[in-house]
Formats: C-alpha cells, sequence, structure tokens
C-alpha cells in the first residue's frame, strides 16, 4: 500500500482512448490528479475521424449499437451531437452470377441462418467453425429453392462472413457461443455524420493528456510505480491504469517490472483480438445493381468464389456515391498487407465479375489498416476457443494495487465495443477511488 507522503502523485493512465478518458474523467471529477500518457499525437485511439475535403469518415469505431441505455448514446443527447440512424440488419443477397435472391430465396436463407445459430448457442462444440460445420451438415433441407449442396455453400461462408464482422476473426478462431458476448443494446443503430470523434472532444474537456510518449517499462516499487517511455523519459506515479488496446499486451510492446503473474499474461493471451479494416469507396455514379433497391436496405451481401462479402451504401449519409466494405480475420489481414491499388483491384474486379456497369477504378478510396497499426495491432477483442469470464476477471484485478487494466477488452458484457470501453474505464476508476482517499 502507498505511504500517506506519496498520496499526492498522480494516478497515470496510458492510452487515450474512450477508456483511458472515462477512467481520468471520473478520477478527476472526485479530486484525483490525473495525467494520461497517449503514443499518438491525437486522442480517441480506436476511435478516429478523418476529414476528407468537406466529408468526414470514421475510420475505427462508427455506431452506437443501440441507444436504449447506451451510455454513449445519453452522451451525445447531452452534448447536442447530431446522430443518423443506420440499422443494417435489413439486407439483399446476390447470388453469384449477380441475381438477386427473391422473396422466396431470402426467407428460406434467414430461416436456416436462424436455426443455425439457435443451434449454435446450445452446442458442446468448443470451434464455431466444427460446430458450424457439424449443424449445417445435419440440417434437414425441406425447402425446394435452393439445391442443398449451393445452400450448404451459402450457409457456411454467411457464417464465416459473421466471424469477419462483427468479430474480426475466422471460425476455426472464434468461440462457438460466440452470440452470449455480442453485447449490443436495445434501439437503433445510429453512426455521426460529423464523426465519432465529436464525443472523445467533449469527454477529455480540461483532463491532462500528453501526447507521443510511447511507454515502454512499468515498473512497480514499493510506494510508486515509475513509467519510462521510447526516449528514456521517465513518469513517477501513484497507480497506473494501462488502457492500451490488447494487441500492445499481446505484443509485448510494454515491459512490466516485475514480470506479470502467469495468470495475468495467459489470460492477455488467450483472449481473442482480432483485425477489422474499412475500405471507402467514392465512385463517379451509383453502383448500377443497387438502383432499385427500398430506401431503407442498405446491406448488400453478395457472394463469389473467394466467401460471402457485404457493401454498405453511404449515399445516404454523403449525398453522394459513397459504399463501405468491411473486412474481418483473413480478409482484413490481406488488407492490412498490401497496397491501396492492390486494394482496389481485388474489390472491383470481384465486383466486375458478377455485376454490369461497374468501374474499374473509384473515384476516392480510404482504407484503414488496424493490424499493421504499431499502437494498436489490431481492431477490438472476440471471444477465442479459449475465453471465458474467468479469464477475463482476471485482468480486473489489480497488481499489488497500484496496476489496474481497463479496456473493451476487459468488459464482461460488452466487449468489442465503445461503450464497453467507456463503462470499463469508469468501472476503473470507481474501484480505484473506493481505495484511494479523497484530500
Amino acid at each position: 500500500m502507498l505511504e500517506h507522503s506519496d498520496i499526492n502523485l498522480p494516478i497515470i493512465i496510458i492510452g487515450a482512448g474512450i477508456a483511458g478518458i472515462a477512467c481520468a474523467k471520473k478520477l478527476q471529477e472526485n479530486g484525483k490528479k490525473v495525467t494520461i500518457l497517449e503514443a499518438r499525437s491525437r486522442i480517441g485511439g480506436r476511435i478516429d475521424s478523418l476529414q476528407s475535403d468537406a466529408d468526414v469518415f470514421d475510420l475505427g469505431a462508427s455506431w452506437i449499437h443501440g441507444v436504449e441505455g447506451n451510455p454513449i448514446w445519453k452522451i451525445t443527447q447531452e452534448n447536442h451531437i447530431e446522430t443518423t440512424v443506420f440499422n443494417y440488419d435489413k439486407s439483399q443477397y446476390f447470388h453469384e452470377n449477380g441475381l438477386l435472391f427473391s422473396d422466396k430465396e431470402v426467407h428460406e436463407f434467414e430461416s436456416y441462418v436462424e436455426e443455425i445459430e439457435k443451434q449454435l448457442s446450445q452446442t458442446q462444440t468448443l470451434s464455431a467453425l466444427n460446430a458450424t460445420e457439424e449443424i449445417i451438415s445435419s440440417l434437414h433441407y425441406s425447402g425446394n429453392t435452393f439445391s442443398k449442396d449451393y445452400l450448404k455453400k451459402l450457409l457456411f461462408n454467411f457464417f464465416n462472413r459473421i466471424a469477419n464482422d462483427p468479430f474480426a476473426t475466422n471460425l476455426e478462431l472464434l468461440s462457438s457461443n460466440y452470440k452470449n458476448y455480442e453485447g449490443y443494446f436495445e434501439g437503433d443503430e445510429v453512426i455521426f455524420p460529423n464523426g465519432y470523434a465529436q464525443v472523445i472532444d467533449v469527454l477529455s474537456k480540461k483532463i491532462d493528456i500528453q501526447f507521443n510518449i510511447d511507454v515502454k517499462k512499468i515498473i512497480c516499487e514499493n510506494d510508486y510505480v515509475k513509467i519510462i517511455d521510447s526516449n528514456d523519459n521517465f513518469y513517477i506515479a501513484s497507480r497506473v491504469v494501462v488502457t492500451v488496446p490488447l494487441g500492445i499486451l499481446k505484443k509485448n510492446h510494454i515491459a512490466f517490472y516485475p514480470a506479470l503473474p502467469h495468470h495475468y499474461a495467459q489470460s492477455i493471451q488467450d483472449i481473442g483480438f482480432g483485425s477489422f479494416n474499412k475500405v471507402f469507396f467514392e465512385l463517379e455514379q451509383p453502383l448500377s445493381f443497387r438502383s432499385k433497391m427500398p430506401i431503407d436496405k442498405i446491406s448488400d451481401f453478395y457472394w463469389n468464389e473467394l466467401g460471402c462479402f457485404n457493401i454498405l451504401d453511404l449515399s445516404g449519409i454523403y449525398k453522394k456515391p459513397i459504399y463501405l466494405m468491411l473486412f474481418g480475420g483473413k480478409q482484413s489481414e490481406f488488407i492490412d498487407n498490401s497496397a491501396d491499388h492492390e486494394i482496389s483491384n481485388f474489390i472491383f474486379s470481384s465486383l466486375q465479375k458478377q455485376f454490369n456497369n461497374i468501374p474499374h477504378t473509384p473515384k476516392k478510396l480510404i482504407v484503414t489498416r488496424w493490424g499493421s497499426d504499431p499502437y494498436s495491432y489490431g481492431s477490438f477483442s472476440f471471444p477465442s476457443l479459449k475465453h471465458s469470464e474467468d479469464i477475463v476477471k482476471v485482468l480486473h484485478k489489480p497488481i499489488r494495487e497500484q496496476i489496474f487494466f481497463a479496456g473493451e477488452h476487459c468488459s464482461l458484457k460488452y466487449a468489442g465495443t465503445v461503450h464497453g470501453a467507456y463503462l470499463n474505464g469508469d468501472a476503473t476508476a470507481q474501484k480505484i477511488l473506493a481505495e484511494v482517499p479523497l484530500i
């Protein structure tokens, strides 16, 4: 425990993402001296809003996943931040030949998806890959709109797509009971026409944040914690809250002295953490295959020899033909390691095989590469084959009452979300306040 003479040392938070900022805000509101050390030259972490000409693109987090009871929604309302409803659960489906599914095909396909999800929630098989294969093979196919083999292929690729988005991984790495960890609130999903960073901006006011400080070592002494950055500068704290992305911890980017206890290090490795990337593209003319689509159907799934892909139509937001493709798992790793022209060729050559009047190149292309980002090494956590609440709870326990962990990967109910990161950062601050006397 800290001696009384050391109480005036600041609490240092590593990382100015929403978990770190939420933690700092709560501590500061309760009279604590707080400093955030941030490796980047900006706040937000995996919330990153890019201004490009007159448009704003959210390169990281985009959605408030359900507005009912969601603390992020409350923040937007209290601060009059503009949002737009963007539910993409109403989808269109396209065959490999580019033809749209008929209403009958949609009904049959979605009924099988629901049945597989129901059985997945009850399976004892750990791997989502093995469980999905077993369920698809054992299903009784009573419909007559698809051939059995073709339907099985569609379903398998669709479920691998679910592993990609929203879980940023592949079926073979995903827990079969993943639905239990999809921590969204009820109600509409909304996005920010002027960027998610607005939320970070209002939360971070009056917080002391120091930028371009890449923490390399955290050293626990008897009554203080010493932090050393990449330039060998050091900082002294009473307590340290580590809110860096899980990918940073997995890479041992920060060395701990003494070394982390084995069960902490094991938990860090056992919690899944995947790459998830976005490709925005603007065209001269709208995609022709969407010309007669209902206005509320903004999500298109299409299949080809490489799997199942999804395009989101953002033209209603930007008032111009701008589209978004989301990539997770192995597809995202391809994005991480490819040049823009290779990505453009990959997307447009595959579209040209299925649809008419597809351009060869976009007017504008914006690509994220979170998996190769040296300050994240990935996008967000997912339930791996080894996942359990007990593994996550290990990170809830401070080390020597000096080092605390916080972030979306530490959330039991809302991992992989902004609201999960926010709530966990706030809860970590409350944990510290319960132990540290106010002055």
